[in-house]
């Protein structure tokens, strides 16, 4: 029985080190932003979001270290990822290197990360599962590696990006994703067919879908190779589960609970599967799933419909972490904490509005000066840090705003990326803070600030423009900080050098 899912995402776009013969690549710092949101998905991630580890733009003694720690603090039940988007290269006798910040192309051995490394570490863990994504590249030649037995062992799952004679292909905007790692996320969160309707969505159907994807776009052809007793599980399908266990009169085997799809959702669902069964038994099986689902879709729409009447209503206290939709809700707490909303409006999109109002007083609290250039509709995941305690009553504007709340500023370590707006977790700072910006999103300018974590003083402010990506803060000696901005931007919080 597997035991804790963790993750170590290792993404490397600059080279300073032999900027000439490493090309900066446009996409592995948003890979690894991207994924991280994947595996940590509310409704289909298996992670936890402290048990996954970003390291953006690292030396190779770094993710040495944090290769080393990651694998030695594993537990046997637990299933460790490891991901890497970035430059790869083959020494004369064929072994694969992972580029990292101080890669010397001619002195692979001391300033890289070699397969073989990786398979050190893999080897001498109590880890019984590991799964070894490499999305990695080299400019002028190919990209990747034909690994072989290079990284493979008892437990051991790897998916590369590509064969080892071809050319995979970078991110083709900046800061965008590769074509790899896009359905790679894709997969993970929605595309891949659960084939034995077991609720998850394992590697082998994770490594179909990609594959179809890619060879389909005629852009590259990805490998995989498994060591291991049977698949292993990497997303959940929880909605799947939840319709075919709702308590539906007359169809046999529903259970309580559960949401209906809306018939688009249903009729996709059906032409996945369809395409899944090619037997007269699979496409039995595939006719009686879809009178199941298009019979709960009937049934729970009416149940659905009652309780979002009885939710005006009633109040629900969802406690620290509970999220919550449409309707007023509650959360107590004598600590600064910190509010999550994330939008999942579907279809038509307009946005969320959000209300929150101390019970005690009946003061209507503002969200902090982060979201003000947004106005009144925010859209995407943001974060939010409230300073105030007591009792608080939110409101919003339809089911598919959730909200959540999480108690205490949250805890960090530098450097970390930010791909949402709003608010970062707490950190402890050095004296000085850099923040670069990593993708203004169609912004003219970011304006970053940065807040003490214990009551919210602005400590700093500096304003980012193309070409002057990035801006240094002043710590003034808190123990504990956090950065804010304004505008929809993606950025890396590092210490400056």
């Amino acid at each position: 029985m597997a035991g804790k899912y963790r993750a170590l995402l290792i993404g490397n776009s600059t080279y300073p080190a032999d900027e000439h013969n490493l090309q900066t690549l446009k996409g592995p710092v948003k890979d690894i932003a991207v994924l991280n949101r994947a595996l940590v998905d509310r409704d289909t991630g298996l992670f936890a979001d402290v048990d996954v580890t970003l390291l953006p733009e690292v030396t190779s003694a770094r993710a040495i270290r944090a290769l080393g720690r990651f694998f030695g603090n594993a537990d046997r039940n637990d299933v460790l990822l490891v991901y890497f988007s970035g430059h790869g290269k083959l020494d004369q006798i064929g072994r694969l290197h992972l580029c990292m910040q101080d890669t010397d192309s001619t002195d692979l051995l001391s300033t890289a990360v070699s397969s073989t490394r990786i398979n050190e570490f893999a080897d001498a863990s109590r880890a019984g599962n590991v799964v070894i994504v490499l999305d990695c590249c080299y400019a002028g030649a190919f990209r990747g590696a034909d690994l072989g037995d290079a990284v493979a062992g008892p437990g051991r799952y790897v998916l590369t990006s590509c064969r080892g004679t071809q050319l995979a292909n970078d991110a083709t905007v900046e800061n965008g994703t590769s074509f790899f790692t896009q359905h790679l996320v894709d997969g993970l969160l929605q595309a891949a067919v659960d084939q034995d309707d077991d609720g998850y969505v394992g590697f082998s159907d994770l490594y179909a879908y990609v594959d179809r994807r890619l060879r389909d776009a005629g852009k590259q052809i990805p490998q995989r190779r498994v060591n291991g007793d049977g698949d292993l599980r990497l997303a959940k399908r929880p909605y799947r589960a939840q319709v075919e266990s709702a308590a539906v009169p007359g169809v046999p085997g529903s259970g309580a609970g559960g949401s209906p799809p809306d018939s688009a959702q249903v009729d996709e669902e059906a032409r996945v599967d369809k395409g899944a069964t090619t037997s007269g038994v699979g496409r039995a099986r595939h006719t009686a799933r879809r009178r199941v689902l298009l019979a709960a879709a009937s049934a729970v729409a009416l149940v659905a419909a009652a309780g979002a009447i009885a939710a005006l209503v009633l109040s629900y206290d969802g406690g620290a972490g509970s999220p919550s939709s449409a309707g007023a809700n509650t959360y107590s707490t004598d600590s600064p904490w910190r509010l999550l909303l994330e939008d999942r409006i579907r279809p038509n999109d307009n946005g969320c509005t959000i209300t929150l109002t101390d019970v005690n007083s009946g003061a209507s609290i503002s969200l902090p000066a982060a979201a003000a250039s947004f106005a009144t509709s925010l859209y995407g995941n943001k974060s939010f840090q409230i300073h105030q305690s007591g009792s608080f009553r939110w409101q919003t504007n339809d089911p598919g705003c959730l909200v959540t709340p999480l108690a205490g500023p949250g805890a960090t370590t530098l450097p970390f990326i930010v791909d949402q707006t709003g608010d970062s977790d707490a950190f402890v700072p050095p004296p000085r803070v850099a923040v670069q910006v990593k993708d203004y999103m169609g912004n003219q300018k970011c304006q970053f600030k940065l807040y003490d974590a214990v009551d919210g003083q602005t400590l700093d402010y500096a304003t980012a423009t193309p070409g002057t990506d990035t801006v240094l803060l002043d710590s003034a000696g808190r123990q504990r900080v956090y950065v804010g901005y304004e505008y929809s931007c993606a950025y890396q919080v590092s210490a400056a050098s």
